[in-house]
């Protein structure tokens, strides 16, 4: 009951992060450098470490994560490639590649925000007190998981039905998530891989798709200033959760 009290809250605040990103359209460019600022913070001082923990309970060495986060990376790199060269072989492209692009990255944000929903069962099975504390931390973060599924699936256009659908797989994905570690909780070496893969996506889709589109509508200093909040943040954040 805990559980499904507890991921149902973190649902809640990733709707209301995709609504903030559907009614400040006009402000788009400053919410995509926050949303890069967010990825980048979230990369460093959360999916990274987190993997190097994991990896090193199971002897791994740090190459080894590391040589995982450059593939994640390259993996999005080809990815964005194939998708242009697919969508416009003669440059003549506008969004729909990217937008393609920001999908696969949704559904990284959607498998993310699964694995968060099973931190908080996993800590519920302990005692309530942790997976209260597990959840807070979801909780806190998972508003921008909602404004960046929106800002991805849309590529700052505005959003239709179909981007909706994106932004209600991520809110209820901390809940299947929750109800699946009651279940099984996936193995200590699938989880250090995934979280590797997702430090590279996370990398490339804040620096070659975000970043460059948000300075593309608005070459103002605002936009830097907007990514570095996102990125103190997820740093302030993270430091006030202990993790």
């Amino acid at each position: 009951m805990l559980t499904l009290l507890f991921t149902s809250l973190a649902m809640l605040s990733t709707l209301t992060g995709g609504f903030i990103a559907i009614k400040a359209h006009r402000r788009i460019h400053l919410l995509m450098g926050l949303g890069a600022g967010v990825l980048l913070g979230a990369v460093f001082f959360d999916l990274l470490p987190e993997s190097l923990v994991v990896a090193g309970a199971q002897g791994w060495s740090p190459r080894i994560v590391l040589g995982i986060v450059i593939v994640g990376f390259l993996m999005f790199y080809l990815t964005e490639r194939l998708l242009v060269l697919h969508a416009c072989p003669e440059d003549d492209c506008g969004n729909q590649a990217h937008q393609r692009l920001g999908r696969l990255s949704a559904i990284g944000l959607i498998v993310h925000s699964t694995l968060d929903g099973a931190a908080i069962g996993a800590a519920s099975l302990v005692n309530w007190q942790a997976g209260l504390l597990v959840a807070l931390a979801v909780i806190a973060h998972d508003t921008s998981d909602g404004l960046n599924t929106i800002l991805l699936v849309t590529h700052g256009e505005r959003a239709r039905r179909g981007d909706l659908v994106f932004l209600v797989i991520d809110a209820l994905a901390p809940v299947f998530g929750g109800l699946l570690a009651l279940a099984i909780l996936p193995p200590a070496g699938a989880l250090a891989v995934f979280l590797g893969f997702a430090s590279g996506f996370f990398l490339y889709t804040a620096t070659s798709d975000l970043l460059p589109e948000a300075h593309r509508r608005s070459p103002s200093i605002s936009v830097s200033l907007a990514t570095i909040a996102g990125i103190v943040l997820i740093g302030v954040a993270v430091q006030l959760i202990g993790k």
